[in-house]
């Protein structure tokens, strides 16, 4: 698999890097594709695959076409922390999806600790949904209205260009 080295990222434009705060929510940023995509759970699963079956696979679906689609040679994305059992158990599955089309589509991934995102974004480790939408629309010139997740993606990416100075 592809590794972010120094002469990798010398080779890399902005139009190349993805960034991806997953979830059944997920959003995502790109220059000229933003927004979130919704994955909803699917009731018409197969009882013994569990509610959730279509989800994951059409959360697959998705990431290959758009990652291929752009073009796209890098991902950042939000490292996953310990949280309520449930919603850090979603966030595992779909990151360990993302890793897995990236490794298939030889794509490096690099992930970020919350706190580093929010710190980078609005200058507080700790700030709340609300910040983080008010940063990326004044800071980033980007509507983002109340969409909280293309916000984290947005802050994700910009933090991708400055850590690797892009």
């Amino acid at each position: 698999m592809q590794k972010i080295t120094e002469e990798f990222v010398k080779s890399l434009s902005r139009r190349e890097v993805m960034a991806f705060d997953v979830a059944s929510h997920c959003g995502y940023y790109t220059l000229g594709d933003y927004g979130t995509k919704y994955f909803p759970n699917n009731d018409k699963a197969p009882k013994k695959l569990g509610p959730d079956y279509a989800q994951h696979k059409n959360f697959r679906k998705w990431l290959i076409e758009i990652l291929t689609e752009h073009k796209i040679r890098a991902v950042a994305a939000e490292d996953v922390i310990q949280g309520d059992f449930i919603s850090t158990r979603k966030l595992s599955e779909f990151r360990g999806i993302l890793f897995e089309v990236c490794q298939t589509l030889d794509i490096p991934v690099v992930t970020f600790k919350p706190t580093v995102i929010k710190k980078h974004g609005t200058g507080k480790g700790n700030a709340d949904k609300k910040m983080m939408i008010k940063f990326a629309e004044e800071r980033y010139h980007i509507e983002v209205g109340t969409d909280d997740n293309l916000a984290d993606a947005i802050h994700i990416y910009m933090y991708f260009i400055h850590r690797y100075k892009l």
